[in-house]
């Protein structure tokens, strides 16, 4: 009886080597695919992030113009002496006010600690937007040393003249125009609170 040889049906050296190529070929370009994917992801999240800041400190601007129209019609941007001492539950300050948590040193701390559950505040003022969900806090200070009349020779007084010995401002922000004697410049601050915890500053000099 003549023998034959029966195959055992297993691959040999090198067609097993190219079944391994073909296999590491295709985890590589499935990783690069993902990785390509990822990067995809966080470029589109940066985009969204970037879009979403501009919109947001757009807002912040339009919402700070609510401080200001509210600001200038106190009756504590008057002259004096309404302007001559602190009225905290108004959100005035005779002198600026310290200015240590923020790196520009610009910000008075009462603002920056200021909270959404703070609001009303016996040291700010607090304005509610029910339809954008932003509340407005700010605080006025005079850009003078210390509280009692305003001093032409230390208070901060823009677009003054000196006519006949005294300071006189031509223009102001609200109320009867500046005619004679010391008057000071104001800042406003304002920080507007927005939805999910963003937040944004914004000052200006009113006078």
């Amino acid at each position: 009886m003549s023998m034959k040889s029966v195959g055992m049906g297993y691959r040999s050296g090198p067609s097993r080597q190219k079944g391994m190529i073909s296999v590491l070929i295709a985890i590589i370009v499935l990783v690069v695919s993902l990785l390509a994917a990822m990067a995809l992801m966080h470029s589109i999240d940066t985009s969204n992030t970037i879009a979403g800041s501009l919109s947001f400190r757009q807002g912040v601007v339009q919402e700070a113009e609510r401080a200001y129209s509210a600001a200038k019609d106190s009756a504590t941007l008057y002259p004096e002496p309404s302007s001559d001492s602190n009225q905290p539950t108004l959100g005035y300050y005779a002198t600026p006010q310290a200015a240590t948590i923020r790196p520009d040193k610009d910000i008075p701390d009462i603002l920056v600690n200021a909270t959404v559950a703070s609001c009303p505040s016996a040291v700010a003022v607090c304005l509610s937007d029910l339809s954008t969900g932003n509340t407005v806090i700010y605080v006025i200070e005079r850009l003078c040393p210390a509280v009692g009349p305003a001093n032409p020779g230390t208070c901060i007084v823009p677009g003054a003249s000196i006519q006949g010995g005294s300071v006189s401002n031509q223009t102001k922000d609200n109320g009867p125009p500046f005619s004679s004697g010391a008057y000071a410049a104001f800042r406003l601050s304002a920080k507007v609170i927005g939805p999910r915890g963003a937040i944004g500053y914004v000052q200006t000099v009113m006078r």
